[in-house]
Order: C-alpha cells, then sequence, then structure tokens
C-alpha cells in the first residue's frame, strides 16, 4: 500500500469519527468550569486508535507525535499515561453501547447469523500455567465469553453483542439477545449449539425467523416430536440461505486477527468497556472498507470504445496484358 493510499484511508477513517461524534449529540466538554484542553471527540478517537495499535499506553502515546493524527484531530499537547488511563475510566459501556448502535447499519437487513467464542486475557501467563498442570494444580484461567448477531450481507457488522466474564451456554445468551433485538423481518441463523425449540416463537414475536438444524441425538430423542418436527421442516424449507451463517465465524476471525482483543484489564467493569471499543473499532473498519470499495468501484469502470474501419477497394488496370 503506497503512502497516499493510507493517507486516504486515514482520511476515511476519520471522516467516520467525525460522522459518529456528531450524531452522538455529545457536547465537546462535560464540564462547565475546570481543564478544558481536550473535548470528547479528540479523547473518543484516540481510545479507538488506541484499541486499533494494540500497543500499550506508553508506547502508543510516543508513537502518536510521530503521525498526522494530532494535526488532523487539533491536538495542542499528547496527552500523559495517567491521563489517558482516566480516559478508559471516563465512557461507561452505556454509551459505547449508543455509539455502536449510531455506527451501525440496519437499512437492509435481510438474513443475520449469531454465534459465540471464547476472549483470552493478556496477563496471564501460558508458563505457569503449564507448570501447575505438571504438578496436577488447579489453574484459575480467566475465561470470557463473547457472543454477537452480524448481519451477513451489506456491511457485515456487528448488530448486537453480549460480553459475559464466566462462561454460560448458547441457548442462555441468545434467549437474551433475542430479546434485545430491535430489527424486524429477518432471518437469524445459528448451528446446532441452539437447540432450544423455543427460539423459533420467540423470534416470532418481532416478525423473525430463527433456523437452526436440529440436533442429532442418535435415535435417542426425549423433546416433543411436534416442535422436533416443526424445527426440522423450518430448516429445510430454508436451506439455501443457511450457507450464509459460516460469515459469522469469519468476523470473529477477523476480530481475532486484525484486533488483536486480548484481554489487559483485570477488573470486571473495565473488561466490558475495552470489549466494547473493540465491537465498536470494528464497525468502523467495516464502514471505511465499504466506502472503500464503493469508490474503487466507481473509479475502475471499464469504458469500451469500437472503432469501425471501412477498407475501400480501388481497382488499378496497370498490371493488365491490354494496357502494355
Amino acid at each position: 500500500m503506497t503512502q497516499t493510499q493510507l493517507t486516504q484511508l486515514e482520511n476515511r477513517l476519520q471522516k467516520q469519527l467525525i460522522k459518529l461524534f456528531h450524531d452522538s449529540s455529545l457536547p465537546n466538554h462535560f464540564n462547565h468550569y475546570g481543564n478544558k484542553e481536550f473535548t470528547n471527540y479528540q479523547r473518543i478517537s484516540l481510545i479507538v486508535l488506541f484499541r486499533k495499535s494494540k500497543k500499550s499506553i506508553r508506547d502508543f502515546l510516543e508513537e502518536l507525535a510521530e503521525t498526522k493524527w494530532p494535526s488532523w484531530l487539533d491536538l495542542k499537547n499528547i496527552p500523559g499515561r495517567s491521563t489517558f488511563h482516566d480516559w478508559l475510566m471516563f465512557f461507561g459501556t452505556a454509551l459505547i453501547r449508543k455509539l455502536i448502535n449510531l455506527i451501525t447499519d440496519t437499512s437492509d437487513l435481510k438474513i443475520a447469523a449469531i454465534d459465540g467464542t471464547g476472549i483470552q486475557s493478556n496477563f496471564r501467563s501460558p508458563y505457569y500455567e503449564k507448570r501447575r498442570k505438571d504438578f496436577k494444580l488447579k489453574t484459575n484461567r480467566p475465561y470470557s465469553k463473547l457472543d454477537i448477531i452480524v448481519d451477513t450481507f451489506g456491511k457485515k457488522q456487528i448488530l448486537d453483542y453480549s460480553f459475559l466474564l464466566k462462561n454460560r451456554h448458547d441457548s442462555f445468551v441468545a434467549k437474551k439477545l433475542l430479546k434485545k433485538i430491535k430489527f424486524r423481518r429477518c432471518k437469524i441463523l445459528a448451528d446446532k449449539g441452539y437447540p432450544s425449540y423455543d427460539f423459533i416463537d420467540l423470534s416470532k414475536t418481532k416478525q423473525n425467523n430463527f433456523i437452526s438444524p436440529p440436533k442429532n441425538y442418535c435415535g435417542k430423542c426425549r423433546h416433543d416430536n411436534i416442535k422436533r418436527r416443526r424445527k426440522e421442516a423450518n430448516y429445510n424449507s430454508n436451506k439455501h440461505i443457511y450457507n450464509r451463517r459460516p460469515i459469522v465465524e469469519s468476523i470473529i476471525s477477523s476480530i481475532k486477527r486484525v484486533q488483536d482483543p486480548k484481554l489487559r484489564s483485570q477488573l470486571p467493569y473495565m473488561k466490558k468497556r475495552e470489549m466494547a471499543w473493540h465491537v465498536l473499532l470494528y464497525n468502523i473498519r467495516m464502514n471505511v472498507k465499504f466506502e472503500t470499495n464503493n469508490l474503487e468501484s466507481t473509479q475502475t469502470q471499464i469504458c469500451y470504445f469500437f472503432v469501425l474501419v471501412v477498407v475501400f477497394v480501388i481497382p488499378d488496370r496497370a498490371m493488365k496484358p491490354e494496357n502494355l
């Protein structure tokens, strides 16, 4: 990627941040008196860039002065490490969720998918965990679970999410997510890890259709056969669109590969805020990518020119014998 393309990409990211702040209707400063050196737009933008950098606070602030972002954000000074850490504690999870809803586009939503994954913690030591296993001791391994509902068409954004600090079954989380969603007339795809038959009725309350293949019990199923046949019929009639479900796994893979969301925080409420910033960053990334693809498609239009060549044959009798 050339320097010009990189500058255009960062400018598109800046436009997304400006649009997000204007849509949020947040004031420039929450305080009427006191220090007003940094605005809320600058705070939100720097936190998003910090999550994108995958670095520590100290390294991020040291390398920030070498980029063009201080001039783009109109920063008079680079914030200190303690000041930036206070910003991370300044914005709550409810406000970050509001920003996620503003950046998410649900206008052309047709098919969604749901799935869950585990999130690692960056502060745990794999070496001491291995040593404890050698001595057959229990390891206090922190485990966090992220469940998301994504759009499989369009921008492929995260529509809603649930982040828990302990492992819970997929059905437990899906019941809460299906009650919270606001979109209607959409098909929600899921794998066999969501065996509850009540999800179909729960989704129909908001005019949605929950599609999940029936679980294979090897002929030892003790569930109600009527509900099972109903679920099989619903899956068989929508089997042609079920191949869109692996997109949610691709989105989870993209978050883990590109953003590396290993939790650095140790406090429970800070872990939830950290994961919320990662979800916001992913949706911003998808908006930037969508605009970039649209711009490239308009610039690479091929025009075909058809040239008509007409050949006129002029007879010449100079080589005939009668003219000799």
